[in-house]
């Protein structure tokens, strides 16, 4: 009886103390790509932008015409790197919808575009915190 509570004991402390697997998905490319590469469809019918503060919830949406052309074009450049772990995560900084009228085309957050999880990004980090507080 001692060893079977010993075993048990044992087998409980070995899968305790077992690091956690990082989920990586074969599919997705790892390599850093633009963030125009997401969204595989016009850039210039995009005539609506709604930003999100994760922390407030606060929603602010931006449809004047030189802010959201001038959005797009700093944001659709900037470099996005695929996080190698995959593991599902929640909460975010800031998010975008984008919208063409009244139908959302594209969203993202700055931890996450689809399905997949990216690594943080100073500067999608900036370009969302800049054009929500303007």
């Amino acid at each position: 009886m001692k060893k079977i509570f010993l075993l048990i004991v044992l087998s409980l402390l070995v899968v305790g103390c077992e690091k956690s697997r990082k989920v990586i998905n074969p599919e997705i490319e790892m390599s850093p790509k633009p963030l125009a590469n997401y969204f595989q469809s016009e850039w210039d019918k995009i005539d609506r932008i709604d930003i999100r503060n994760g922390s407030t919830g606060e929603l602010r949406t931006f449809t004047e015409k030189e802010i959201v052309r001038k959005w797009i074009d700093e944001a659709r450049t900037i470099e996005i790197t695929p996080d190698p772990n995959q593991e599902q995560r929640t909460g975010f900084r800031y998010s975008a919808n984008l919208y063409e009228g009244d139908q959302q085309k594209f969203g993202f957050t700055d931890g996450h575009i689809g399905n997949v999880y990216i690594l943080s990004s100073e500067q999608l980090y900036n370009q969302l915190k800049n054009l929500y507080e303007s």
